[in-house]
């Protein structure tokens, strides 16, 4: 062994080296060895190294270009690419890259025995660097070049101190500027640029974490991130990246540690403590979240987005007064900020203050004419409270600046169909699918509306495409329910209707739609239950109470009938169909039969030819004893619908049955002609 370095030497710049060295310090820089390189068991190298062979016990973090042999013994470390025509890798070593065979050297030198005695030392410590000398090998020279300098400094204790190199500094300037411009791919260039100079730049690390974290590609991100610890360990910023990622990853625990790692170094770091406020927020930890971020706004008053995150924390624990004091804080130090504005307007809202909370909005409408954000904020908050007017106001204003907004566009669309400008809605919808072809919501609202305008083939085309692009959305169901029971198809209506009950079973309108098919099915139970539950959701819904009504017709409950269809009158008074069914449960039952003709003349007057009901008053008349009235209608309902056989079977029994002239506690059954089952089960 030709030079030795010995554990305790800390050494930086490009190391040239003609005969086997031994190296067991610090070296950060390239390395050049036309012999033999062995790095011992201490030993550290941060850089590239060339050599004709190399073995490696410590910690190698660079890439290795070996002309002939590489070793790594058991207990090492490479964090590198490998380029060697022989690699021979121990048990229990540890390797990180990619390795690649070239062809053999010419003159292949096999690695010399390794040995614990130095030729050459470089000791740590001592003022003037010596070189303990021993008799060479023959035939081999020994030399130690330091490009930069030529000779250690004398009194740095025997470090290399090289000129900084410019270029890698420059490169990494412009990287972070371009991260700050936004110019992902840009900085991504740049960086893999300086890193292809050298693997020793903490900062290069750094940028390229940044950038991939950025692009979201957290897992490469938190290895470049480790890497610049690894090259600087006391820098906490490089450790409060490497937090964030963490957090985005999910490991909270992993990122609570970097955090109070990075503060132990940093005691008065905000950026540190506010995003630990941020992750102890995610978390649910509110306590900690406000000890962190009140930290944070002590050392910086002047951050707005503390009191930003301070104003979240108390809104979620419904301490609203002091959420309100802490953006108002935040928005007088960020004052040019639209959507601090309107997240105090909101929070004003949020809190009860609608007046102040309207006065604010009207200010930012004022003020931010010319912003998206808040035009976009303000369409939002007026949508939700379903001011459909004032919202569509601040959504055209902010589509007259950006008019490709596909979510905004979807937006305009819902508000046109609420106010029934149809064809408006329509048109903004199909530029909605040319903009964003893989947006739900714009083809659940098309489908919607081709179900509204009866157009059948087109609603199923748009909701199937919105039900592959979002499953288990309850409303794209419902309509391709609506679609099939359209289409005839109705076994895979009530398929569609039950996956959309299941989806939200506190919807009435879904529960009353499969209630009534699984009825037309003859399912009376199933679809009753269904109906009822739609009647606990929205008790006060007249089709629901009719609905019901029908069914217990049906089944021949007549009484428990009587009682839903009176209060399905009750909520559409001026409902003829709901006249009529009430008219003729009385008629059966035999009660309120006066009442009864009342409602009954009422149809009749809007719908003098309407057979159905003439067969009601008939019935009534049946009912009241005046069997000559009864069999005077039910001839005009055969009349106006001759090919109807029940008012046939009405005329026989009115005929030759004669009427009950007591109110009927339980519903007999009818005396059957030759072709009559039950005239009274047919009508119900």
């Amino acid at each position: 062994m030709d030079s030795f370095f010995e554990s305790g030497v800390k050494l930086k710049g490009t190391l040239k080296v003609e005969g086997a060295v031994h190296l067991d310090g610090d070296f950060v820089g390239e390395v050049f060895s036309s012999n033999h390189l062995v790095v011992g068991k201490s030993g550290k190298i941060h850089g590239n190294i060339t050599s004709h062979n190399v073995t490696n016990m410590g910690t190698i973090q660079g890439d290795i270009f070996s002309e002939y042999k590489v070793t790594l013994m058991a207990g090492s470390l490479l964090k590198g690419d490998i380029s060697s025509y022989h690699l021979v890798i121990d048990e229990g070593s540890n390797f990180e890259g990619l390795s690649k065979k070239i062809s053999p050297p010419k003159n292949a030198i096999e690695p010399e025995e390794i040995s614990d005695k130095p030729a050459a030392v470089i000791e740590q410590g001592i003022t003037s660097p010596q070189v303990k000398d021993r008799a060479p090998k023959k035939g081999r020279k020994m030399k130690v070049a330091l490009v930069g300098l030529g000779l250690l400094t004398v009194g740095l204790a025997g470090a290399w101190l090289l000129t900084p190199n410019n270029d890698i500094e420059a490169l990494v300037k412009k990287g972070y500027q371009s991260i700050e411009e936004s110019r992902v791919a840009d900085a991504e260039a740049i960086f893999k640029k300086a890193l292809g100079m050298s693997r020793s730049n903490p900062q290069v690390y750094a940028g390229l974490g940044e950038v991939y974290y950025s692009k979201n590609k957290y897992n490469e991100a938190l290895n470049q991130f480790q890497r610049s610890i690894d090259l600087n360990p006391s820098n906490s910023e490089y450790r409060i990246k490497l937090a964030k990622t963490l957090t985005a990853k999910g490991r909270f625990k992993e990122a609570r540690l970097s955090y109070k790692t990075a503060i132990e170094m940093d005691p008065d770091n905000q950026r540190a403590f506010y995003d630990l406020g941020l992750l102890h927020e995610k978390e649910g930890n509110f306590k900690l979240a406000q000890e962190s971020l009140h930290m944070a706004v002590k050392l910086n008053p002047n951050f707005y987005k503390s009191y930003e995150a301070l104003s979240r924390v108390y809104a979620s624990q419904n301490n609203f007064p002091q959420a309100v004091e802490e953006l108002k804080t935040a928005v007088r130090i960020k004052k040019d900020d639209p959507s601090l504005h309107v997240t105090l307007a909101s929070l004003l809202a949020q809190s009860g203050q609608e007046e102040e909370s309207i006065a604010e909005f009207n200010k930012i409408a004022i003020r931010f004419p010319e912003n998206n954000q808040a035009q976009m904020r303000l369409g939002d908050w007026y949508f939700d409270k379903e001011d459909f007017n004032k919202s569509l106001k601040f959504y055209e204003a902010s589509l007259a600046m950006e008019p490709r907004n596909a979510k905004v566009l979807v937006r305009v669309g819902k508000i046109y169909s609420e106010i029934d400008r149809m064809e408006d809605a329509l048109a903004v919808y199909q530029k909605a699918v040319k903009l964003k072809a893989k947006d739900p919501e714009i083809f659940y609202q098309l489908g919607k509306m081709m179900v509204e305008q009866e157009q059948w083939d087109q609603a199923k085309e748009h909701l199937e495409s919105a039900i592959s692009m979002r499953n288990k959305h309850a409303g794209s169901r419902y309509y391709l329910g609506k679609v099939l029971k359209a289409s005839g198809k109705d076994t895979e209506a009530v398929k569609e209707f039950k996956k959309a009950v299941k989806l939200d079973r506190k919807n009435p309108e879904y529960l009353l739609s499969l209630g009534n098919e699984l009825v037309e099915e003859k399912k009376l139970d199933q679809g009753l239950k269904y109906l009822l539950t739609a009647a606990e959701v929205e008790p006060k819904n007249p089709e629901i109470a009719f609905a019901v009504c029908n069914v217990y017709s049906k089944k021949r409950f007549f009484s428990v009938a009587v009682g839903h269809c009176e209060n399905a009158l009750k909520l559409a008074p001026e409902d003829h169909s709901r006249m009529n069914r009430l008219a003729w449960l009385y008629a059966k039952r035999n009660i309120n039969l006066k009442k009864g003709l009342e409602l009954s003349q009422k149809t009749l007057e809007a719908f003098p030819e309407k057979a159905e009901y003439i067969d009601t008053v008939s019935e009534l008349h049946y009912a009241k004893g005046d069997v000559k009235k009864a069999v005077e209608n039910i001839k005009a309902a055969i009349k106006l619908a001759p090919d109807e056989p029940y008012y046939k079977q009405q005329l026989w029994r009115f005929q030759n049955v004669k009427p009950s002239s007591q109110p009927v506690a339980k519903a007999k059954k009818n005396p059957k002609s030759p072709t009559d089952k039950s005239k009274s089960e047919e009508k119900s």
